[in-house]
């Protein structure tokens, strides 16, 4: 692409007027993840400004994994979505994805739990990983059916989520009714094509700055080791994945790769672009027509993959 950083390139896709203005708002602020990291991690936690509160929705402490619960009027009492939020394994807590997880919840008619997990660089790899699988042991040590259980997130939360999913089979935990991997970073060794080519249009996220955060999270640890990188791991014997992403994202093949492997594996694989959005669009909700749309294709998703429990 020859256009400049920032502009859409002709014959672009329509989005809606709503997402017009995010893409003015994003590209009047300072880049988050070139930041120093105590301001990106400031930054971080204001993740979710835009975005609407969840009507209906109660929230809990989750002292026991230092998160929260977001709990809908009439959710079904035994299913969960166990989400994982993103910040390159550097940044963000469970706090900056209250009002998304909530959406979700609601959407699917369950409860959400999303747990707070090991941040590099004081806790590098495997330690996301670890506090993930503590985080699912806490579920079915409370009863929860794992056939009752989705793990999700976003970012580098959406990648954790499908190495999660592999961590637990090579565990030989039982498994949860599915996952999903919203504008997953899978691939932290950037075998990726569109880490370059869509850096014009990717308003959001660059090259440099996640090379940064992952040498930080992997702190000289093999980066096609599957649980930092799923894209590189064996699928199989795993459940269903749903994988949603934005067009116009450098981590648009890390989407397509991750289902790529996936589907190798044997596993029923969803891929969903959704044309023109930026990285982690759905986090939007309320504000975006587009955010309200993902995030009712997954509450949709969801609901059929614990229905055929």
């Amino acid at each position: 692409m020859n256009h400049a950083r920032g502009s859409r390139p002709q014959a672009a896709v329509a989005i809606s007027p709503q997402a017009e203005r995010l893409e003015e708002l994003i590209k009047k602020a300072p880049k988050q993840i070139d930041l120093p990291l105590p301001n990106k991690r400031e930054a971080g936690e204001h993740a979710e400004d835009l975005t609407s509160e969840p009507e209906g929705v109660a929230y809990e402490e989750a002292p026991e994994v230092g998160g929260l619960w977001a709990k809908p009027a009439g959710a079904r009492a035994d299913a969960v979505i166990m989400y994982l939020f993103g910040g390159g394994y550097t940044i963000s807590s469970p706090r900056s994805r209250r009002k998304l997880a909530g959406h979700l919840a609601r959407a699917a008619g369950t409860r959400a739990l999303v747990p707070d997990y090991a941040l590099a660089p004081e806790h590098p790899f495997p330690g996301a990983i670890e506090s993930a699988r503590s985080a699912y042991r806490f579920l079915l040590g409370g009863g929860v059916d794992p056939g009752r259980i989705i793990l999700a997130g976003d970012s580098s939360g959406g990648g954790l989520a499908a190495a999660t999913l592999l961590a637990l089979k090579q565990a030989g935990l039982p498994l949860p009714a599915g996952a999903v991997s919203i504008s997953p970073w899978a691939d932290l060794a950037f075998t990726g094509r569109t880490y370059d080519s869509l850096s014009a249009v990717d308003l959001t996220a660059t090259k440099d700055g996640l090379q940064r955060m992952a040498a930080d999270y992997l702190c000289g640890a093999d980066p096609r080791d599957p649980l930092a990188s799923p894209i590189f791991g064996d699928f199989s014997g795993l459940p269903p994945l749903l994988v949603v992403v934005g067009g116009y994202e450098v981590l648009l093949d890390d989407a397509v790769g991750l289902a790529r492997q996936a589907a190798i594996g044997g596993v029923d694989v969803t891929l969903r672009i959704w044309a023109g959005m930026q990285h982690v669009f759905p986090i939007y909700a309320g504000f975006l027509p587009e955010a309200d749309a993902a995030i009712a294709a997954i509450g949709s998703w969801v609901r059929s993959r614990l229905e055929a429990h």
